[in-house]
């Protein structure tokens, strides 16, 4: 027992030594053209609280109730991955997707252990945040920043979510890779940013391919706007607007293909079963899963059209906390409320802020809006819903620290600025 037990636990030190280290010289890295960057407070505290989170959830009888069985079919998959000889399979793709193969890589090369994996995964969804927290850096100054740095630090969603053995902490690196890319796109038209943005739209595709794709569609979109806008600089904007109607003419064959009937009737197939509607077909019942919601139409162009609000609305807003029916569900209804919170507050600023949203937070809002769509055409049930929505509500809180630190500025300047007092003319009295 002890010739097991040992090893595993030098893996896990090791990586969490490894894991602080990166995240360590990252925002290192960040703080030279941003020294005022200080976020290594909350960034502590939130890693922290993951870190407990996973201790806690491994010292109770409730790991396999609250984690699901999506992680027993990835780790199956990645020790097969890691049984073979290097080069076979290790192909997102292929018969594997991108987690698939980052936990087979680290299973072949230290043999770690779930535990060690999930740190791993905390790792590379903390890294994606840090990355939107420089990107909220960049667009709203050092205060920003540390706002968003400490709400994401205690959201209990992402506390949660972070260390699943899922697709979420790539997605979250993906995402932030987008968003600081897009911002430096955004300010400065910097063809860095361009490649991070791609570097993002890379993992996503490979991880979660339709989301990916709507992610990349986003960063195409932000990136000739934000040449658009600055035309001024013509040797710089006009090669990339150029660029960008090249790459739409060249991907309009495919994007007609996304919406063909065939690929419409596909979705809903994925919409019947995600949502029961299948099984309680097959089985002349209801459907039984408390948290599935209502089947939509989604088979023709125009049905999407109608039907998308209501799932926006569905993966926004579900479950509601009176449709719980187990402790993992009762966890995931204060996350609910919490995003609801975040929502309210985000519509509070942007109304403030109305006729500057674009200006103050496009990398952000881009990423959002398109993210919402991808996640509302594929949410079938509550608790998958949930789980998307942990991507929505971490861009969310960046966008609100964004907003409110415009509004708080607006409002600052306007109280600074003297009011102008008319002057009056007055005549001179004529000489008697």
């Amino acid at each position: 027992m002890s010739d097991t037990t040992l090893p595993r636990a030098e893996g896990l030190i090791l990586i969490v030594l490894l894991v602080s280290y990166v995240l360590a010289y990252v925002v290192r890295r960040l703080r030279r053209r941003r020294p005022d960057f200080t976020i290594g407070k909350p960034l502590i505290v939130g890693i922290a609280l993951r870190l407990l989170a996973v201790a806690a959830i491994n010292a109770t009888s409730l790991q396999s109730q609250l984690r699901g069985g999506d992680e027993e079919t990835f780790l199956g998959l990645a020790r097969i991955l890691a049984s073979t000889p290097w080069g076979r399979g290790f192909w997102p793709h292929g018969p594997y997707q991108l987690q698939t193969d980052v936990f087979a890589v680290q299973i072949k090369l230290a043999d770690l252990s779930p535990t060690a994996l999930r740190v791993t995964q905390i790792g590379i969804a903390t890294l994606g945040l840090v990355l939107i927290l420089a990107a909220v850096h960049d667009l709203a100054g050092p205060g920003a920043a540390r706002l968003a740095a400490w709400l994401l630090a205690l959201e209990p969603a992402s506390i949660f979510f972070n260390s699943g053995l899922s697709k979420e902490p790539l997605m979250e690196l993906a995402t932030g890779l987008v968003v600081l890319g897009g911002t430096k796109i955004w300010q400065r038209l910097d063809l860095n940013g361009i490649v991070l943005c791609a570097l993002g739209g890379l993992i996503a595709i490979t991880t979660r391919s339709y989301a990916g794709w709507f992610l990349v569609s986003a960063a195409v979109l932000l990136t000739l706007h934000a040449a658009l806008r600055r035309l001024d600089r013509p040797l710089r904007a006009l090669p990339i607007v150029y660029a960008v109607a090249l790459t739409a003419l060249l991907a309009a064959p495919t994007l007609l293909s996304i919406t063909s009937r065939a690929s419409l009737q596909r979705l809903q197939q994925a919409q019947d079963f995600t949502t029961g509607a299948q099984a309680a077909t097959n089985t002349g019942g209801a459907n039984s899963d408390n948290l599935a919601l209502e089947q939509v139409d989604f088979s023709t162009r125009g049905a999407v059209i109608r039907n998308l609000p209501q799932r926006v609305s569905d993966l926004v807003l579900r479950p509601y906390p009176w449709q719980v029916d187990d402790t993992s569900q009762r966890l995931g209804a204060l996350g609910s409320l919490v995003a609801l919170a975040i929502l309210l507050l985000l519509l509070g600023y942007a109304w403030r802020s109305r006729g500057e949203i674009l200006a103050t937070s496009a990398p952000i809002l881009y990423p959002v809006v398109f993210l919402l769509i991808a996640y509302s055409l594929s949410a079938g049930n509550a608790g998958t819903g949930f789980r998307y929505r942990t991507h929505l509500v971490v861009l969310a809180v960046a966008m609100l620290a964004v907003l409110r630190e415009h509004v708080v500025s607006s409002r600052v300047e306007s109280r600074a600025t003297p009011k102008m007092t008319p002057i009056v003319a007055t005549a001179k009295p004529s000489p008697s």
